[in-house]
């Protein structure tokens, strides 16, 4: 595992809070209805917040294949993305299989929010994407995964959230994946490489404010998670200067441009959100 990743989340552990912005989440969208129908969800969930969890997680990974370098061009909501990838060919990528996801539990009442897993570097040109989900009968938020079926736990066998999995690396403390872990229906037998692709990518994270349907891909309400003195404006301008050079002078690097540019984002104590 690189141990600069390892090294740079345990020297940031620290996170700086700018202002307190609560997530809202929003279960009334006319949309979640169809979805419901549509997709018989509420058979295939089951009842209880983390019964729906899993098996939407299972869903959602069984049915849609990932593909990385997917371009976006759906309209980011789950009707569209789920008629374009259901079980076909086409695949999407972690944000929109996260959007997905999140967009399901949201029609069947659940809690459950996308958040954005970032690296340090500006030069980076990739980060990953899951959900997180409340579960009430245990008091507590998990991630996640839809990109790889599976969630994480740690040696009692408690469900992690993306914070705690963090935590794990910065106190090293072993965590674990599910045994659902699975790439578009392979297994997946390196566990260390999944580790360092979470351990690069826990950084600092980006959650919308506003969870509800056809939210996501929506400019604003951004709240930021992350560690003391560092800047994310920073950050994300840089990184799209870096995305321009090296994909070209795209259209949709330049509206994003200008709202990283002008951006007002919160920091948040991590904790108001767990």
């Amino acid at each position: 595992m690189n141990q600069e990743w390892i090294r740079e989340i345990k020297e940031n552990t620290v996170f700086q809070i700018s202002g307190k912005t609560p997530v809202t989440y929003s279960f009334g969208e006319p949309e979640y209805a169809a979805l419901i129908e549509q997709y018989h969800l509420a058979e295939i969930a089951g009842t209880g917040d983390l019964e729906k969890s899993l098996h939407m997680l299972s869903w959602v990974n069984s049915h849609i294949r990932h593909k990385g370098n997917y371009d976006n061009s759906d309209t980011q909501d789950a009707l569209t993305l789920l008629g374009a990838a259901f079980d076909k060919n086409y695949g999407i990528n972690c944000l929109a299989m996260s959007i997905v996801l999140c967009e399901c539990l949201l029609a069947l009442r659940v809690r459950a929010r996308v958040m954005y897993m970032m690296p340090k570097n500006a030069q980076d040109g990739d980060n990953h994407v899951v959900v997180e989900a409340y579960v009430p009968d245990r008091n507590k938020w998990i991630m996640l995964d839809p990109t790889y079926g599976s969630y994480c736990l740690n040696s009692e066998g408690e469900i992690l959230n993306l914070y705690e999995i963090r935590n794990c690396i910065a106190q090293d403390t072993e965590y674990y994946f599910s045994a659902s872990m699975n790439y578009n229906g392979n297994p997946v037998d390196d566990m260390d490489e999944i580790k360092t692709y979470y351990a690069k990518n826990l950084f600092f994270f980006r959650c919308k404010s506003i969870q509800g349907y056809g939210q996501h891909r929506n400019y604003g309400n951004i709240l930021e998670i992350a560690p003391s003195g560092f800047d994310v404006h920073k950050r994300m301008t840089d990184n799209l200067r870096f995305r321009i050079d090296v994909c070209g002078d795209l259209e949709i690097f330049h509206t994003w441009m200008q709202y990283e540019e002008n951006l007002g984002n919160v920091y948040i104590d991590p904790l108001s959100i767990y």
